[in-house]
């Protein structure tokens, strides 16, 4: 039975993939700066381990591997773009010394398997409408830069060392819990307050297309790339996609089953805002991870809101 080590284990994502993984009949272990599971997360209580812990520092990183005796690794620990742009020093330790520490605390230790989470906003601020896996890239901000030079590092040691090494990049992932902030917080925000029954207000265009990707579909789409037999793998990191939706249209599908959704509009048109809307409308070809290793989405705009729905009902929200 595989032990997996999953770094932001209590985040938005490590929660979900922490989910699957055990519905899979895996064991898994926590590492987060946390020492207690969050209220989303009451349902994994008795059923992971949990490692409190500094993903930037290494004596950290090699005990949890050591003290758990762990054969896999998903790291996903990382500071998101606001936080990177508020303290470069603190996103490069987060971001590249933490994807260092995790690297080579598995080779030292004889974890072969890391695999990682990164990003579409490596195409850049304003990225091509559509992205293919060899869709140039261009760190525009310090978030993008911190992922680009950790999926660098991850290839060094596949070279070097033999490291097992395996990355997906994605869009807009969203759904319940995830952190709804004013720029990137609507497109998860206005399913989840009004499936609370709550009204929500959307800044953002509500009508410019965004690469959306359910939770769940990103989980699996970690796990899919990991569990995929080396010799069907082409590349070791790989764009992965859900669907294309404007907010228009996702309020329309909200409706569909929250008929007394109540949505109103107070569209930021600043120029900040309008950067912040383009960085998110792309579409990522899916076409080299579904040969590769079979992904595809399974949750499509009608699905995605239906399961959203009943997870918030079920009390996996904040």
């Amino acid at each position: 039975m595989t032990r997996n080590l999953v770094s932001g284990g209590m985040g938005f994502l490590g929660v979900y993939l922490a989910r699957k993984l055990l519905a899979d009949g895996e064991e898994v272990v926590l590492f987060d700066r946390q020492s207690r599971l969050p209220p989303n997360a009451v349902d994994l209580q008795g059923k992971v381990e949990i490692f409190s812990g500094d993903i930037g520092n290494w004596v950290h990183v090699v005990e949890a591997i050591k003290q758990h005796h762990i054969d896999s690794i998903y790291h996903l620990a990382a500071l998101l773009g606001m936080e990177c742009e508020e303290s470069a020093a603190s996103g490069f330790r987060v971001n590249v010394i933490g994807t260092f520490n995790v690297l080579e605390a598995a080779r030292l230790t004889g974890v072969k398997d890391v695999t990682f989470v990164s990003t579409g906003a490596t195409y850049g601020l304003i990225p091509p409408k559509k992205i293919f896996n060899d869709t140039p890239q261009k760190a525009e901000n310090m978030h993008a830069a911190t992922k680009i030079c950790s999926e660098l590092l991850g290839n060094q040691y596949h070279r070097q060392y033999g490291a097992n090494f395996r990355s997906v990049r994605y869009g807009m992932i969203v759904g319940p819990a995830r952190q709804i902030s004013y720029y990137y917080g609507d497109w998860s925000g206005v399913i989840e307050m009004t499936a609370k029954g709550k009204p929500y207000t959307v800044h953002s265009d509500p009508n410019i297309p965004c690469a959306y990707i359910y939770v769940k579909d990103a989980a699996r789409a970690l796990i899919e790339v990991k569990r995929a037999p080396e010799s069907k793998l082409r590349q070791r990191i790989y764009n992965v996609h859900g669907f294309m939706a404007t907010i228009n249209e996702v309020a329309g599908a909200i409706r569909h089953y929250i008929p007394n959704a109540q949505i109103t509009y107070d569209w930021d048109k600043s120029e900040y805002m309008k950067l912040q809307n383009s960085g998110v409308s792309y579409e990522m070809d899916n076409s080299i991870a579904h040969e590769d290793f079979g992904y595809q989405p399974e949750y499509l705009l009608d699905s995605m809101i239906r399961d959203f729905i009943k997870e918030v009902e079920a009390g996996r929200a904040r």
